[in-house]
């Protein structure tokens, strides 16, 4: 543990103290998950229907959520569809 303290310029009084403690954690490389990652495109979203879980969207984001993917991150592209970042624990 260190402890910083600051002092200004006309007294010796300290204006702020601080303490300053540093944890470190030890991990194993056994320990980290791994990931694997997939990018899907998905069709030119459509207006929601009646039945939102039958658009193409949802029915390939389904399909994939079925073989452990799990969408973290989208991006829409110039051409109106979008791309999807997907990850999953890789297999050890």
């Amino acid at each position: 543990m260190q402890e910083a303290v600051a002092r200004d310029g006309c007294s010796s009084q300290p204006i702020a103290e601080s303490v300053v403690a540093t944890r470190f954690a030890v991990r194993k490389d056994e320990d980290v998950t791994r990931w694997e990652y997939l990018i899907v495109a998905l069709p030119q979203l459509q207006a929601p229907t009646a039945m939102p879980a039958q658009s193409a969207a949802v029915v390939a984001l389904n399909r994939e959520g079925d073989q452990g993917w799990e969408a973290v991150g989208m991006t829409a592209l110039a051409d109106g569809s979008v791309a999807v970042l997907m990850k999953r624990a890789a297999p050890k």
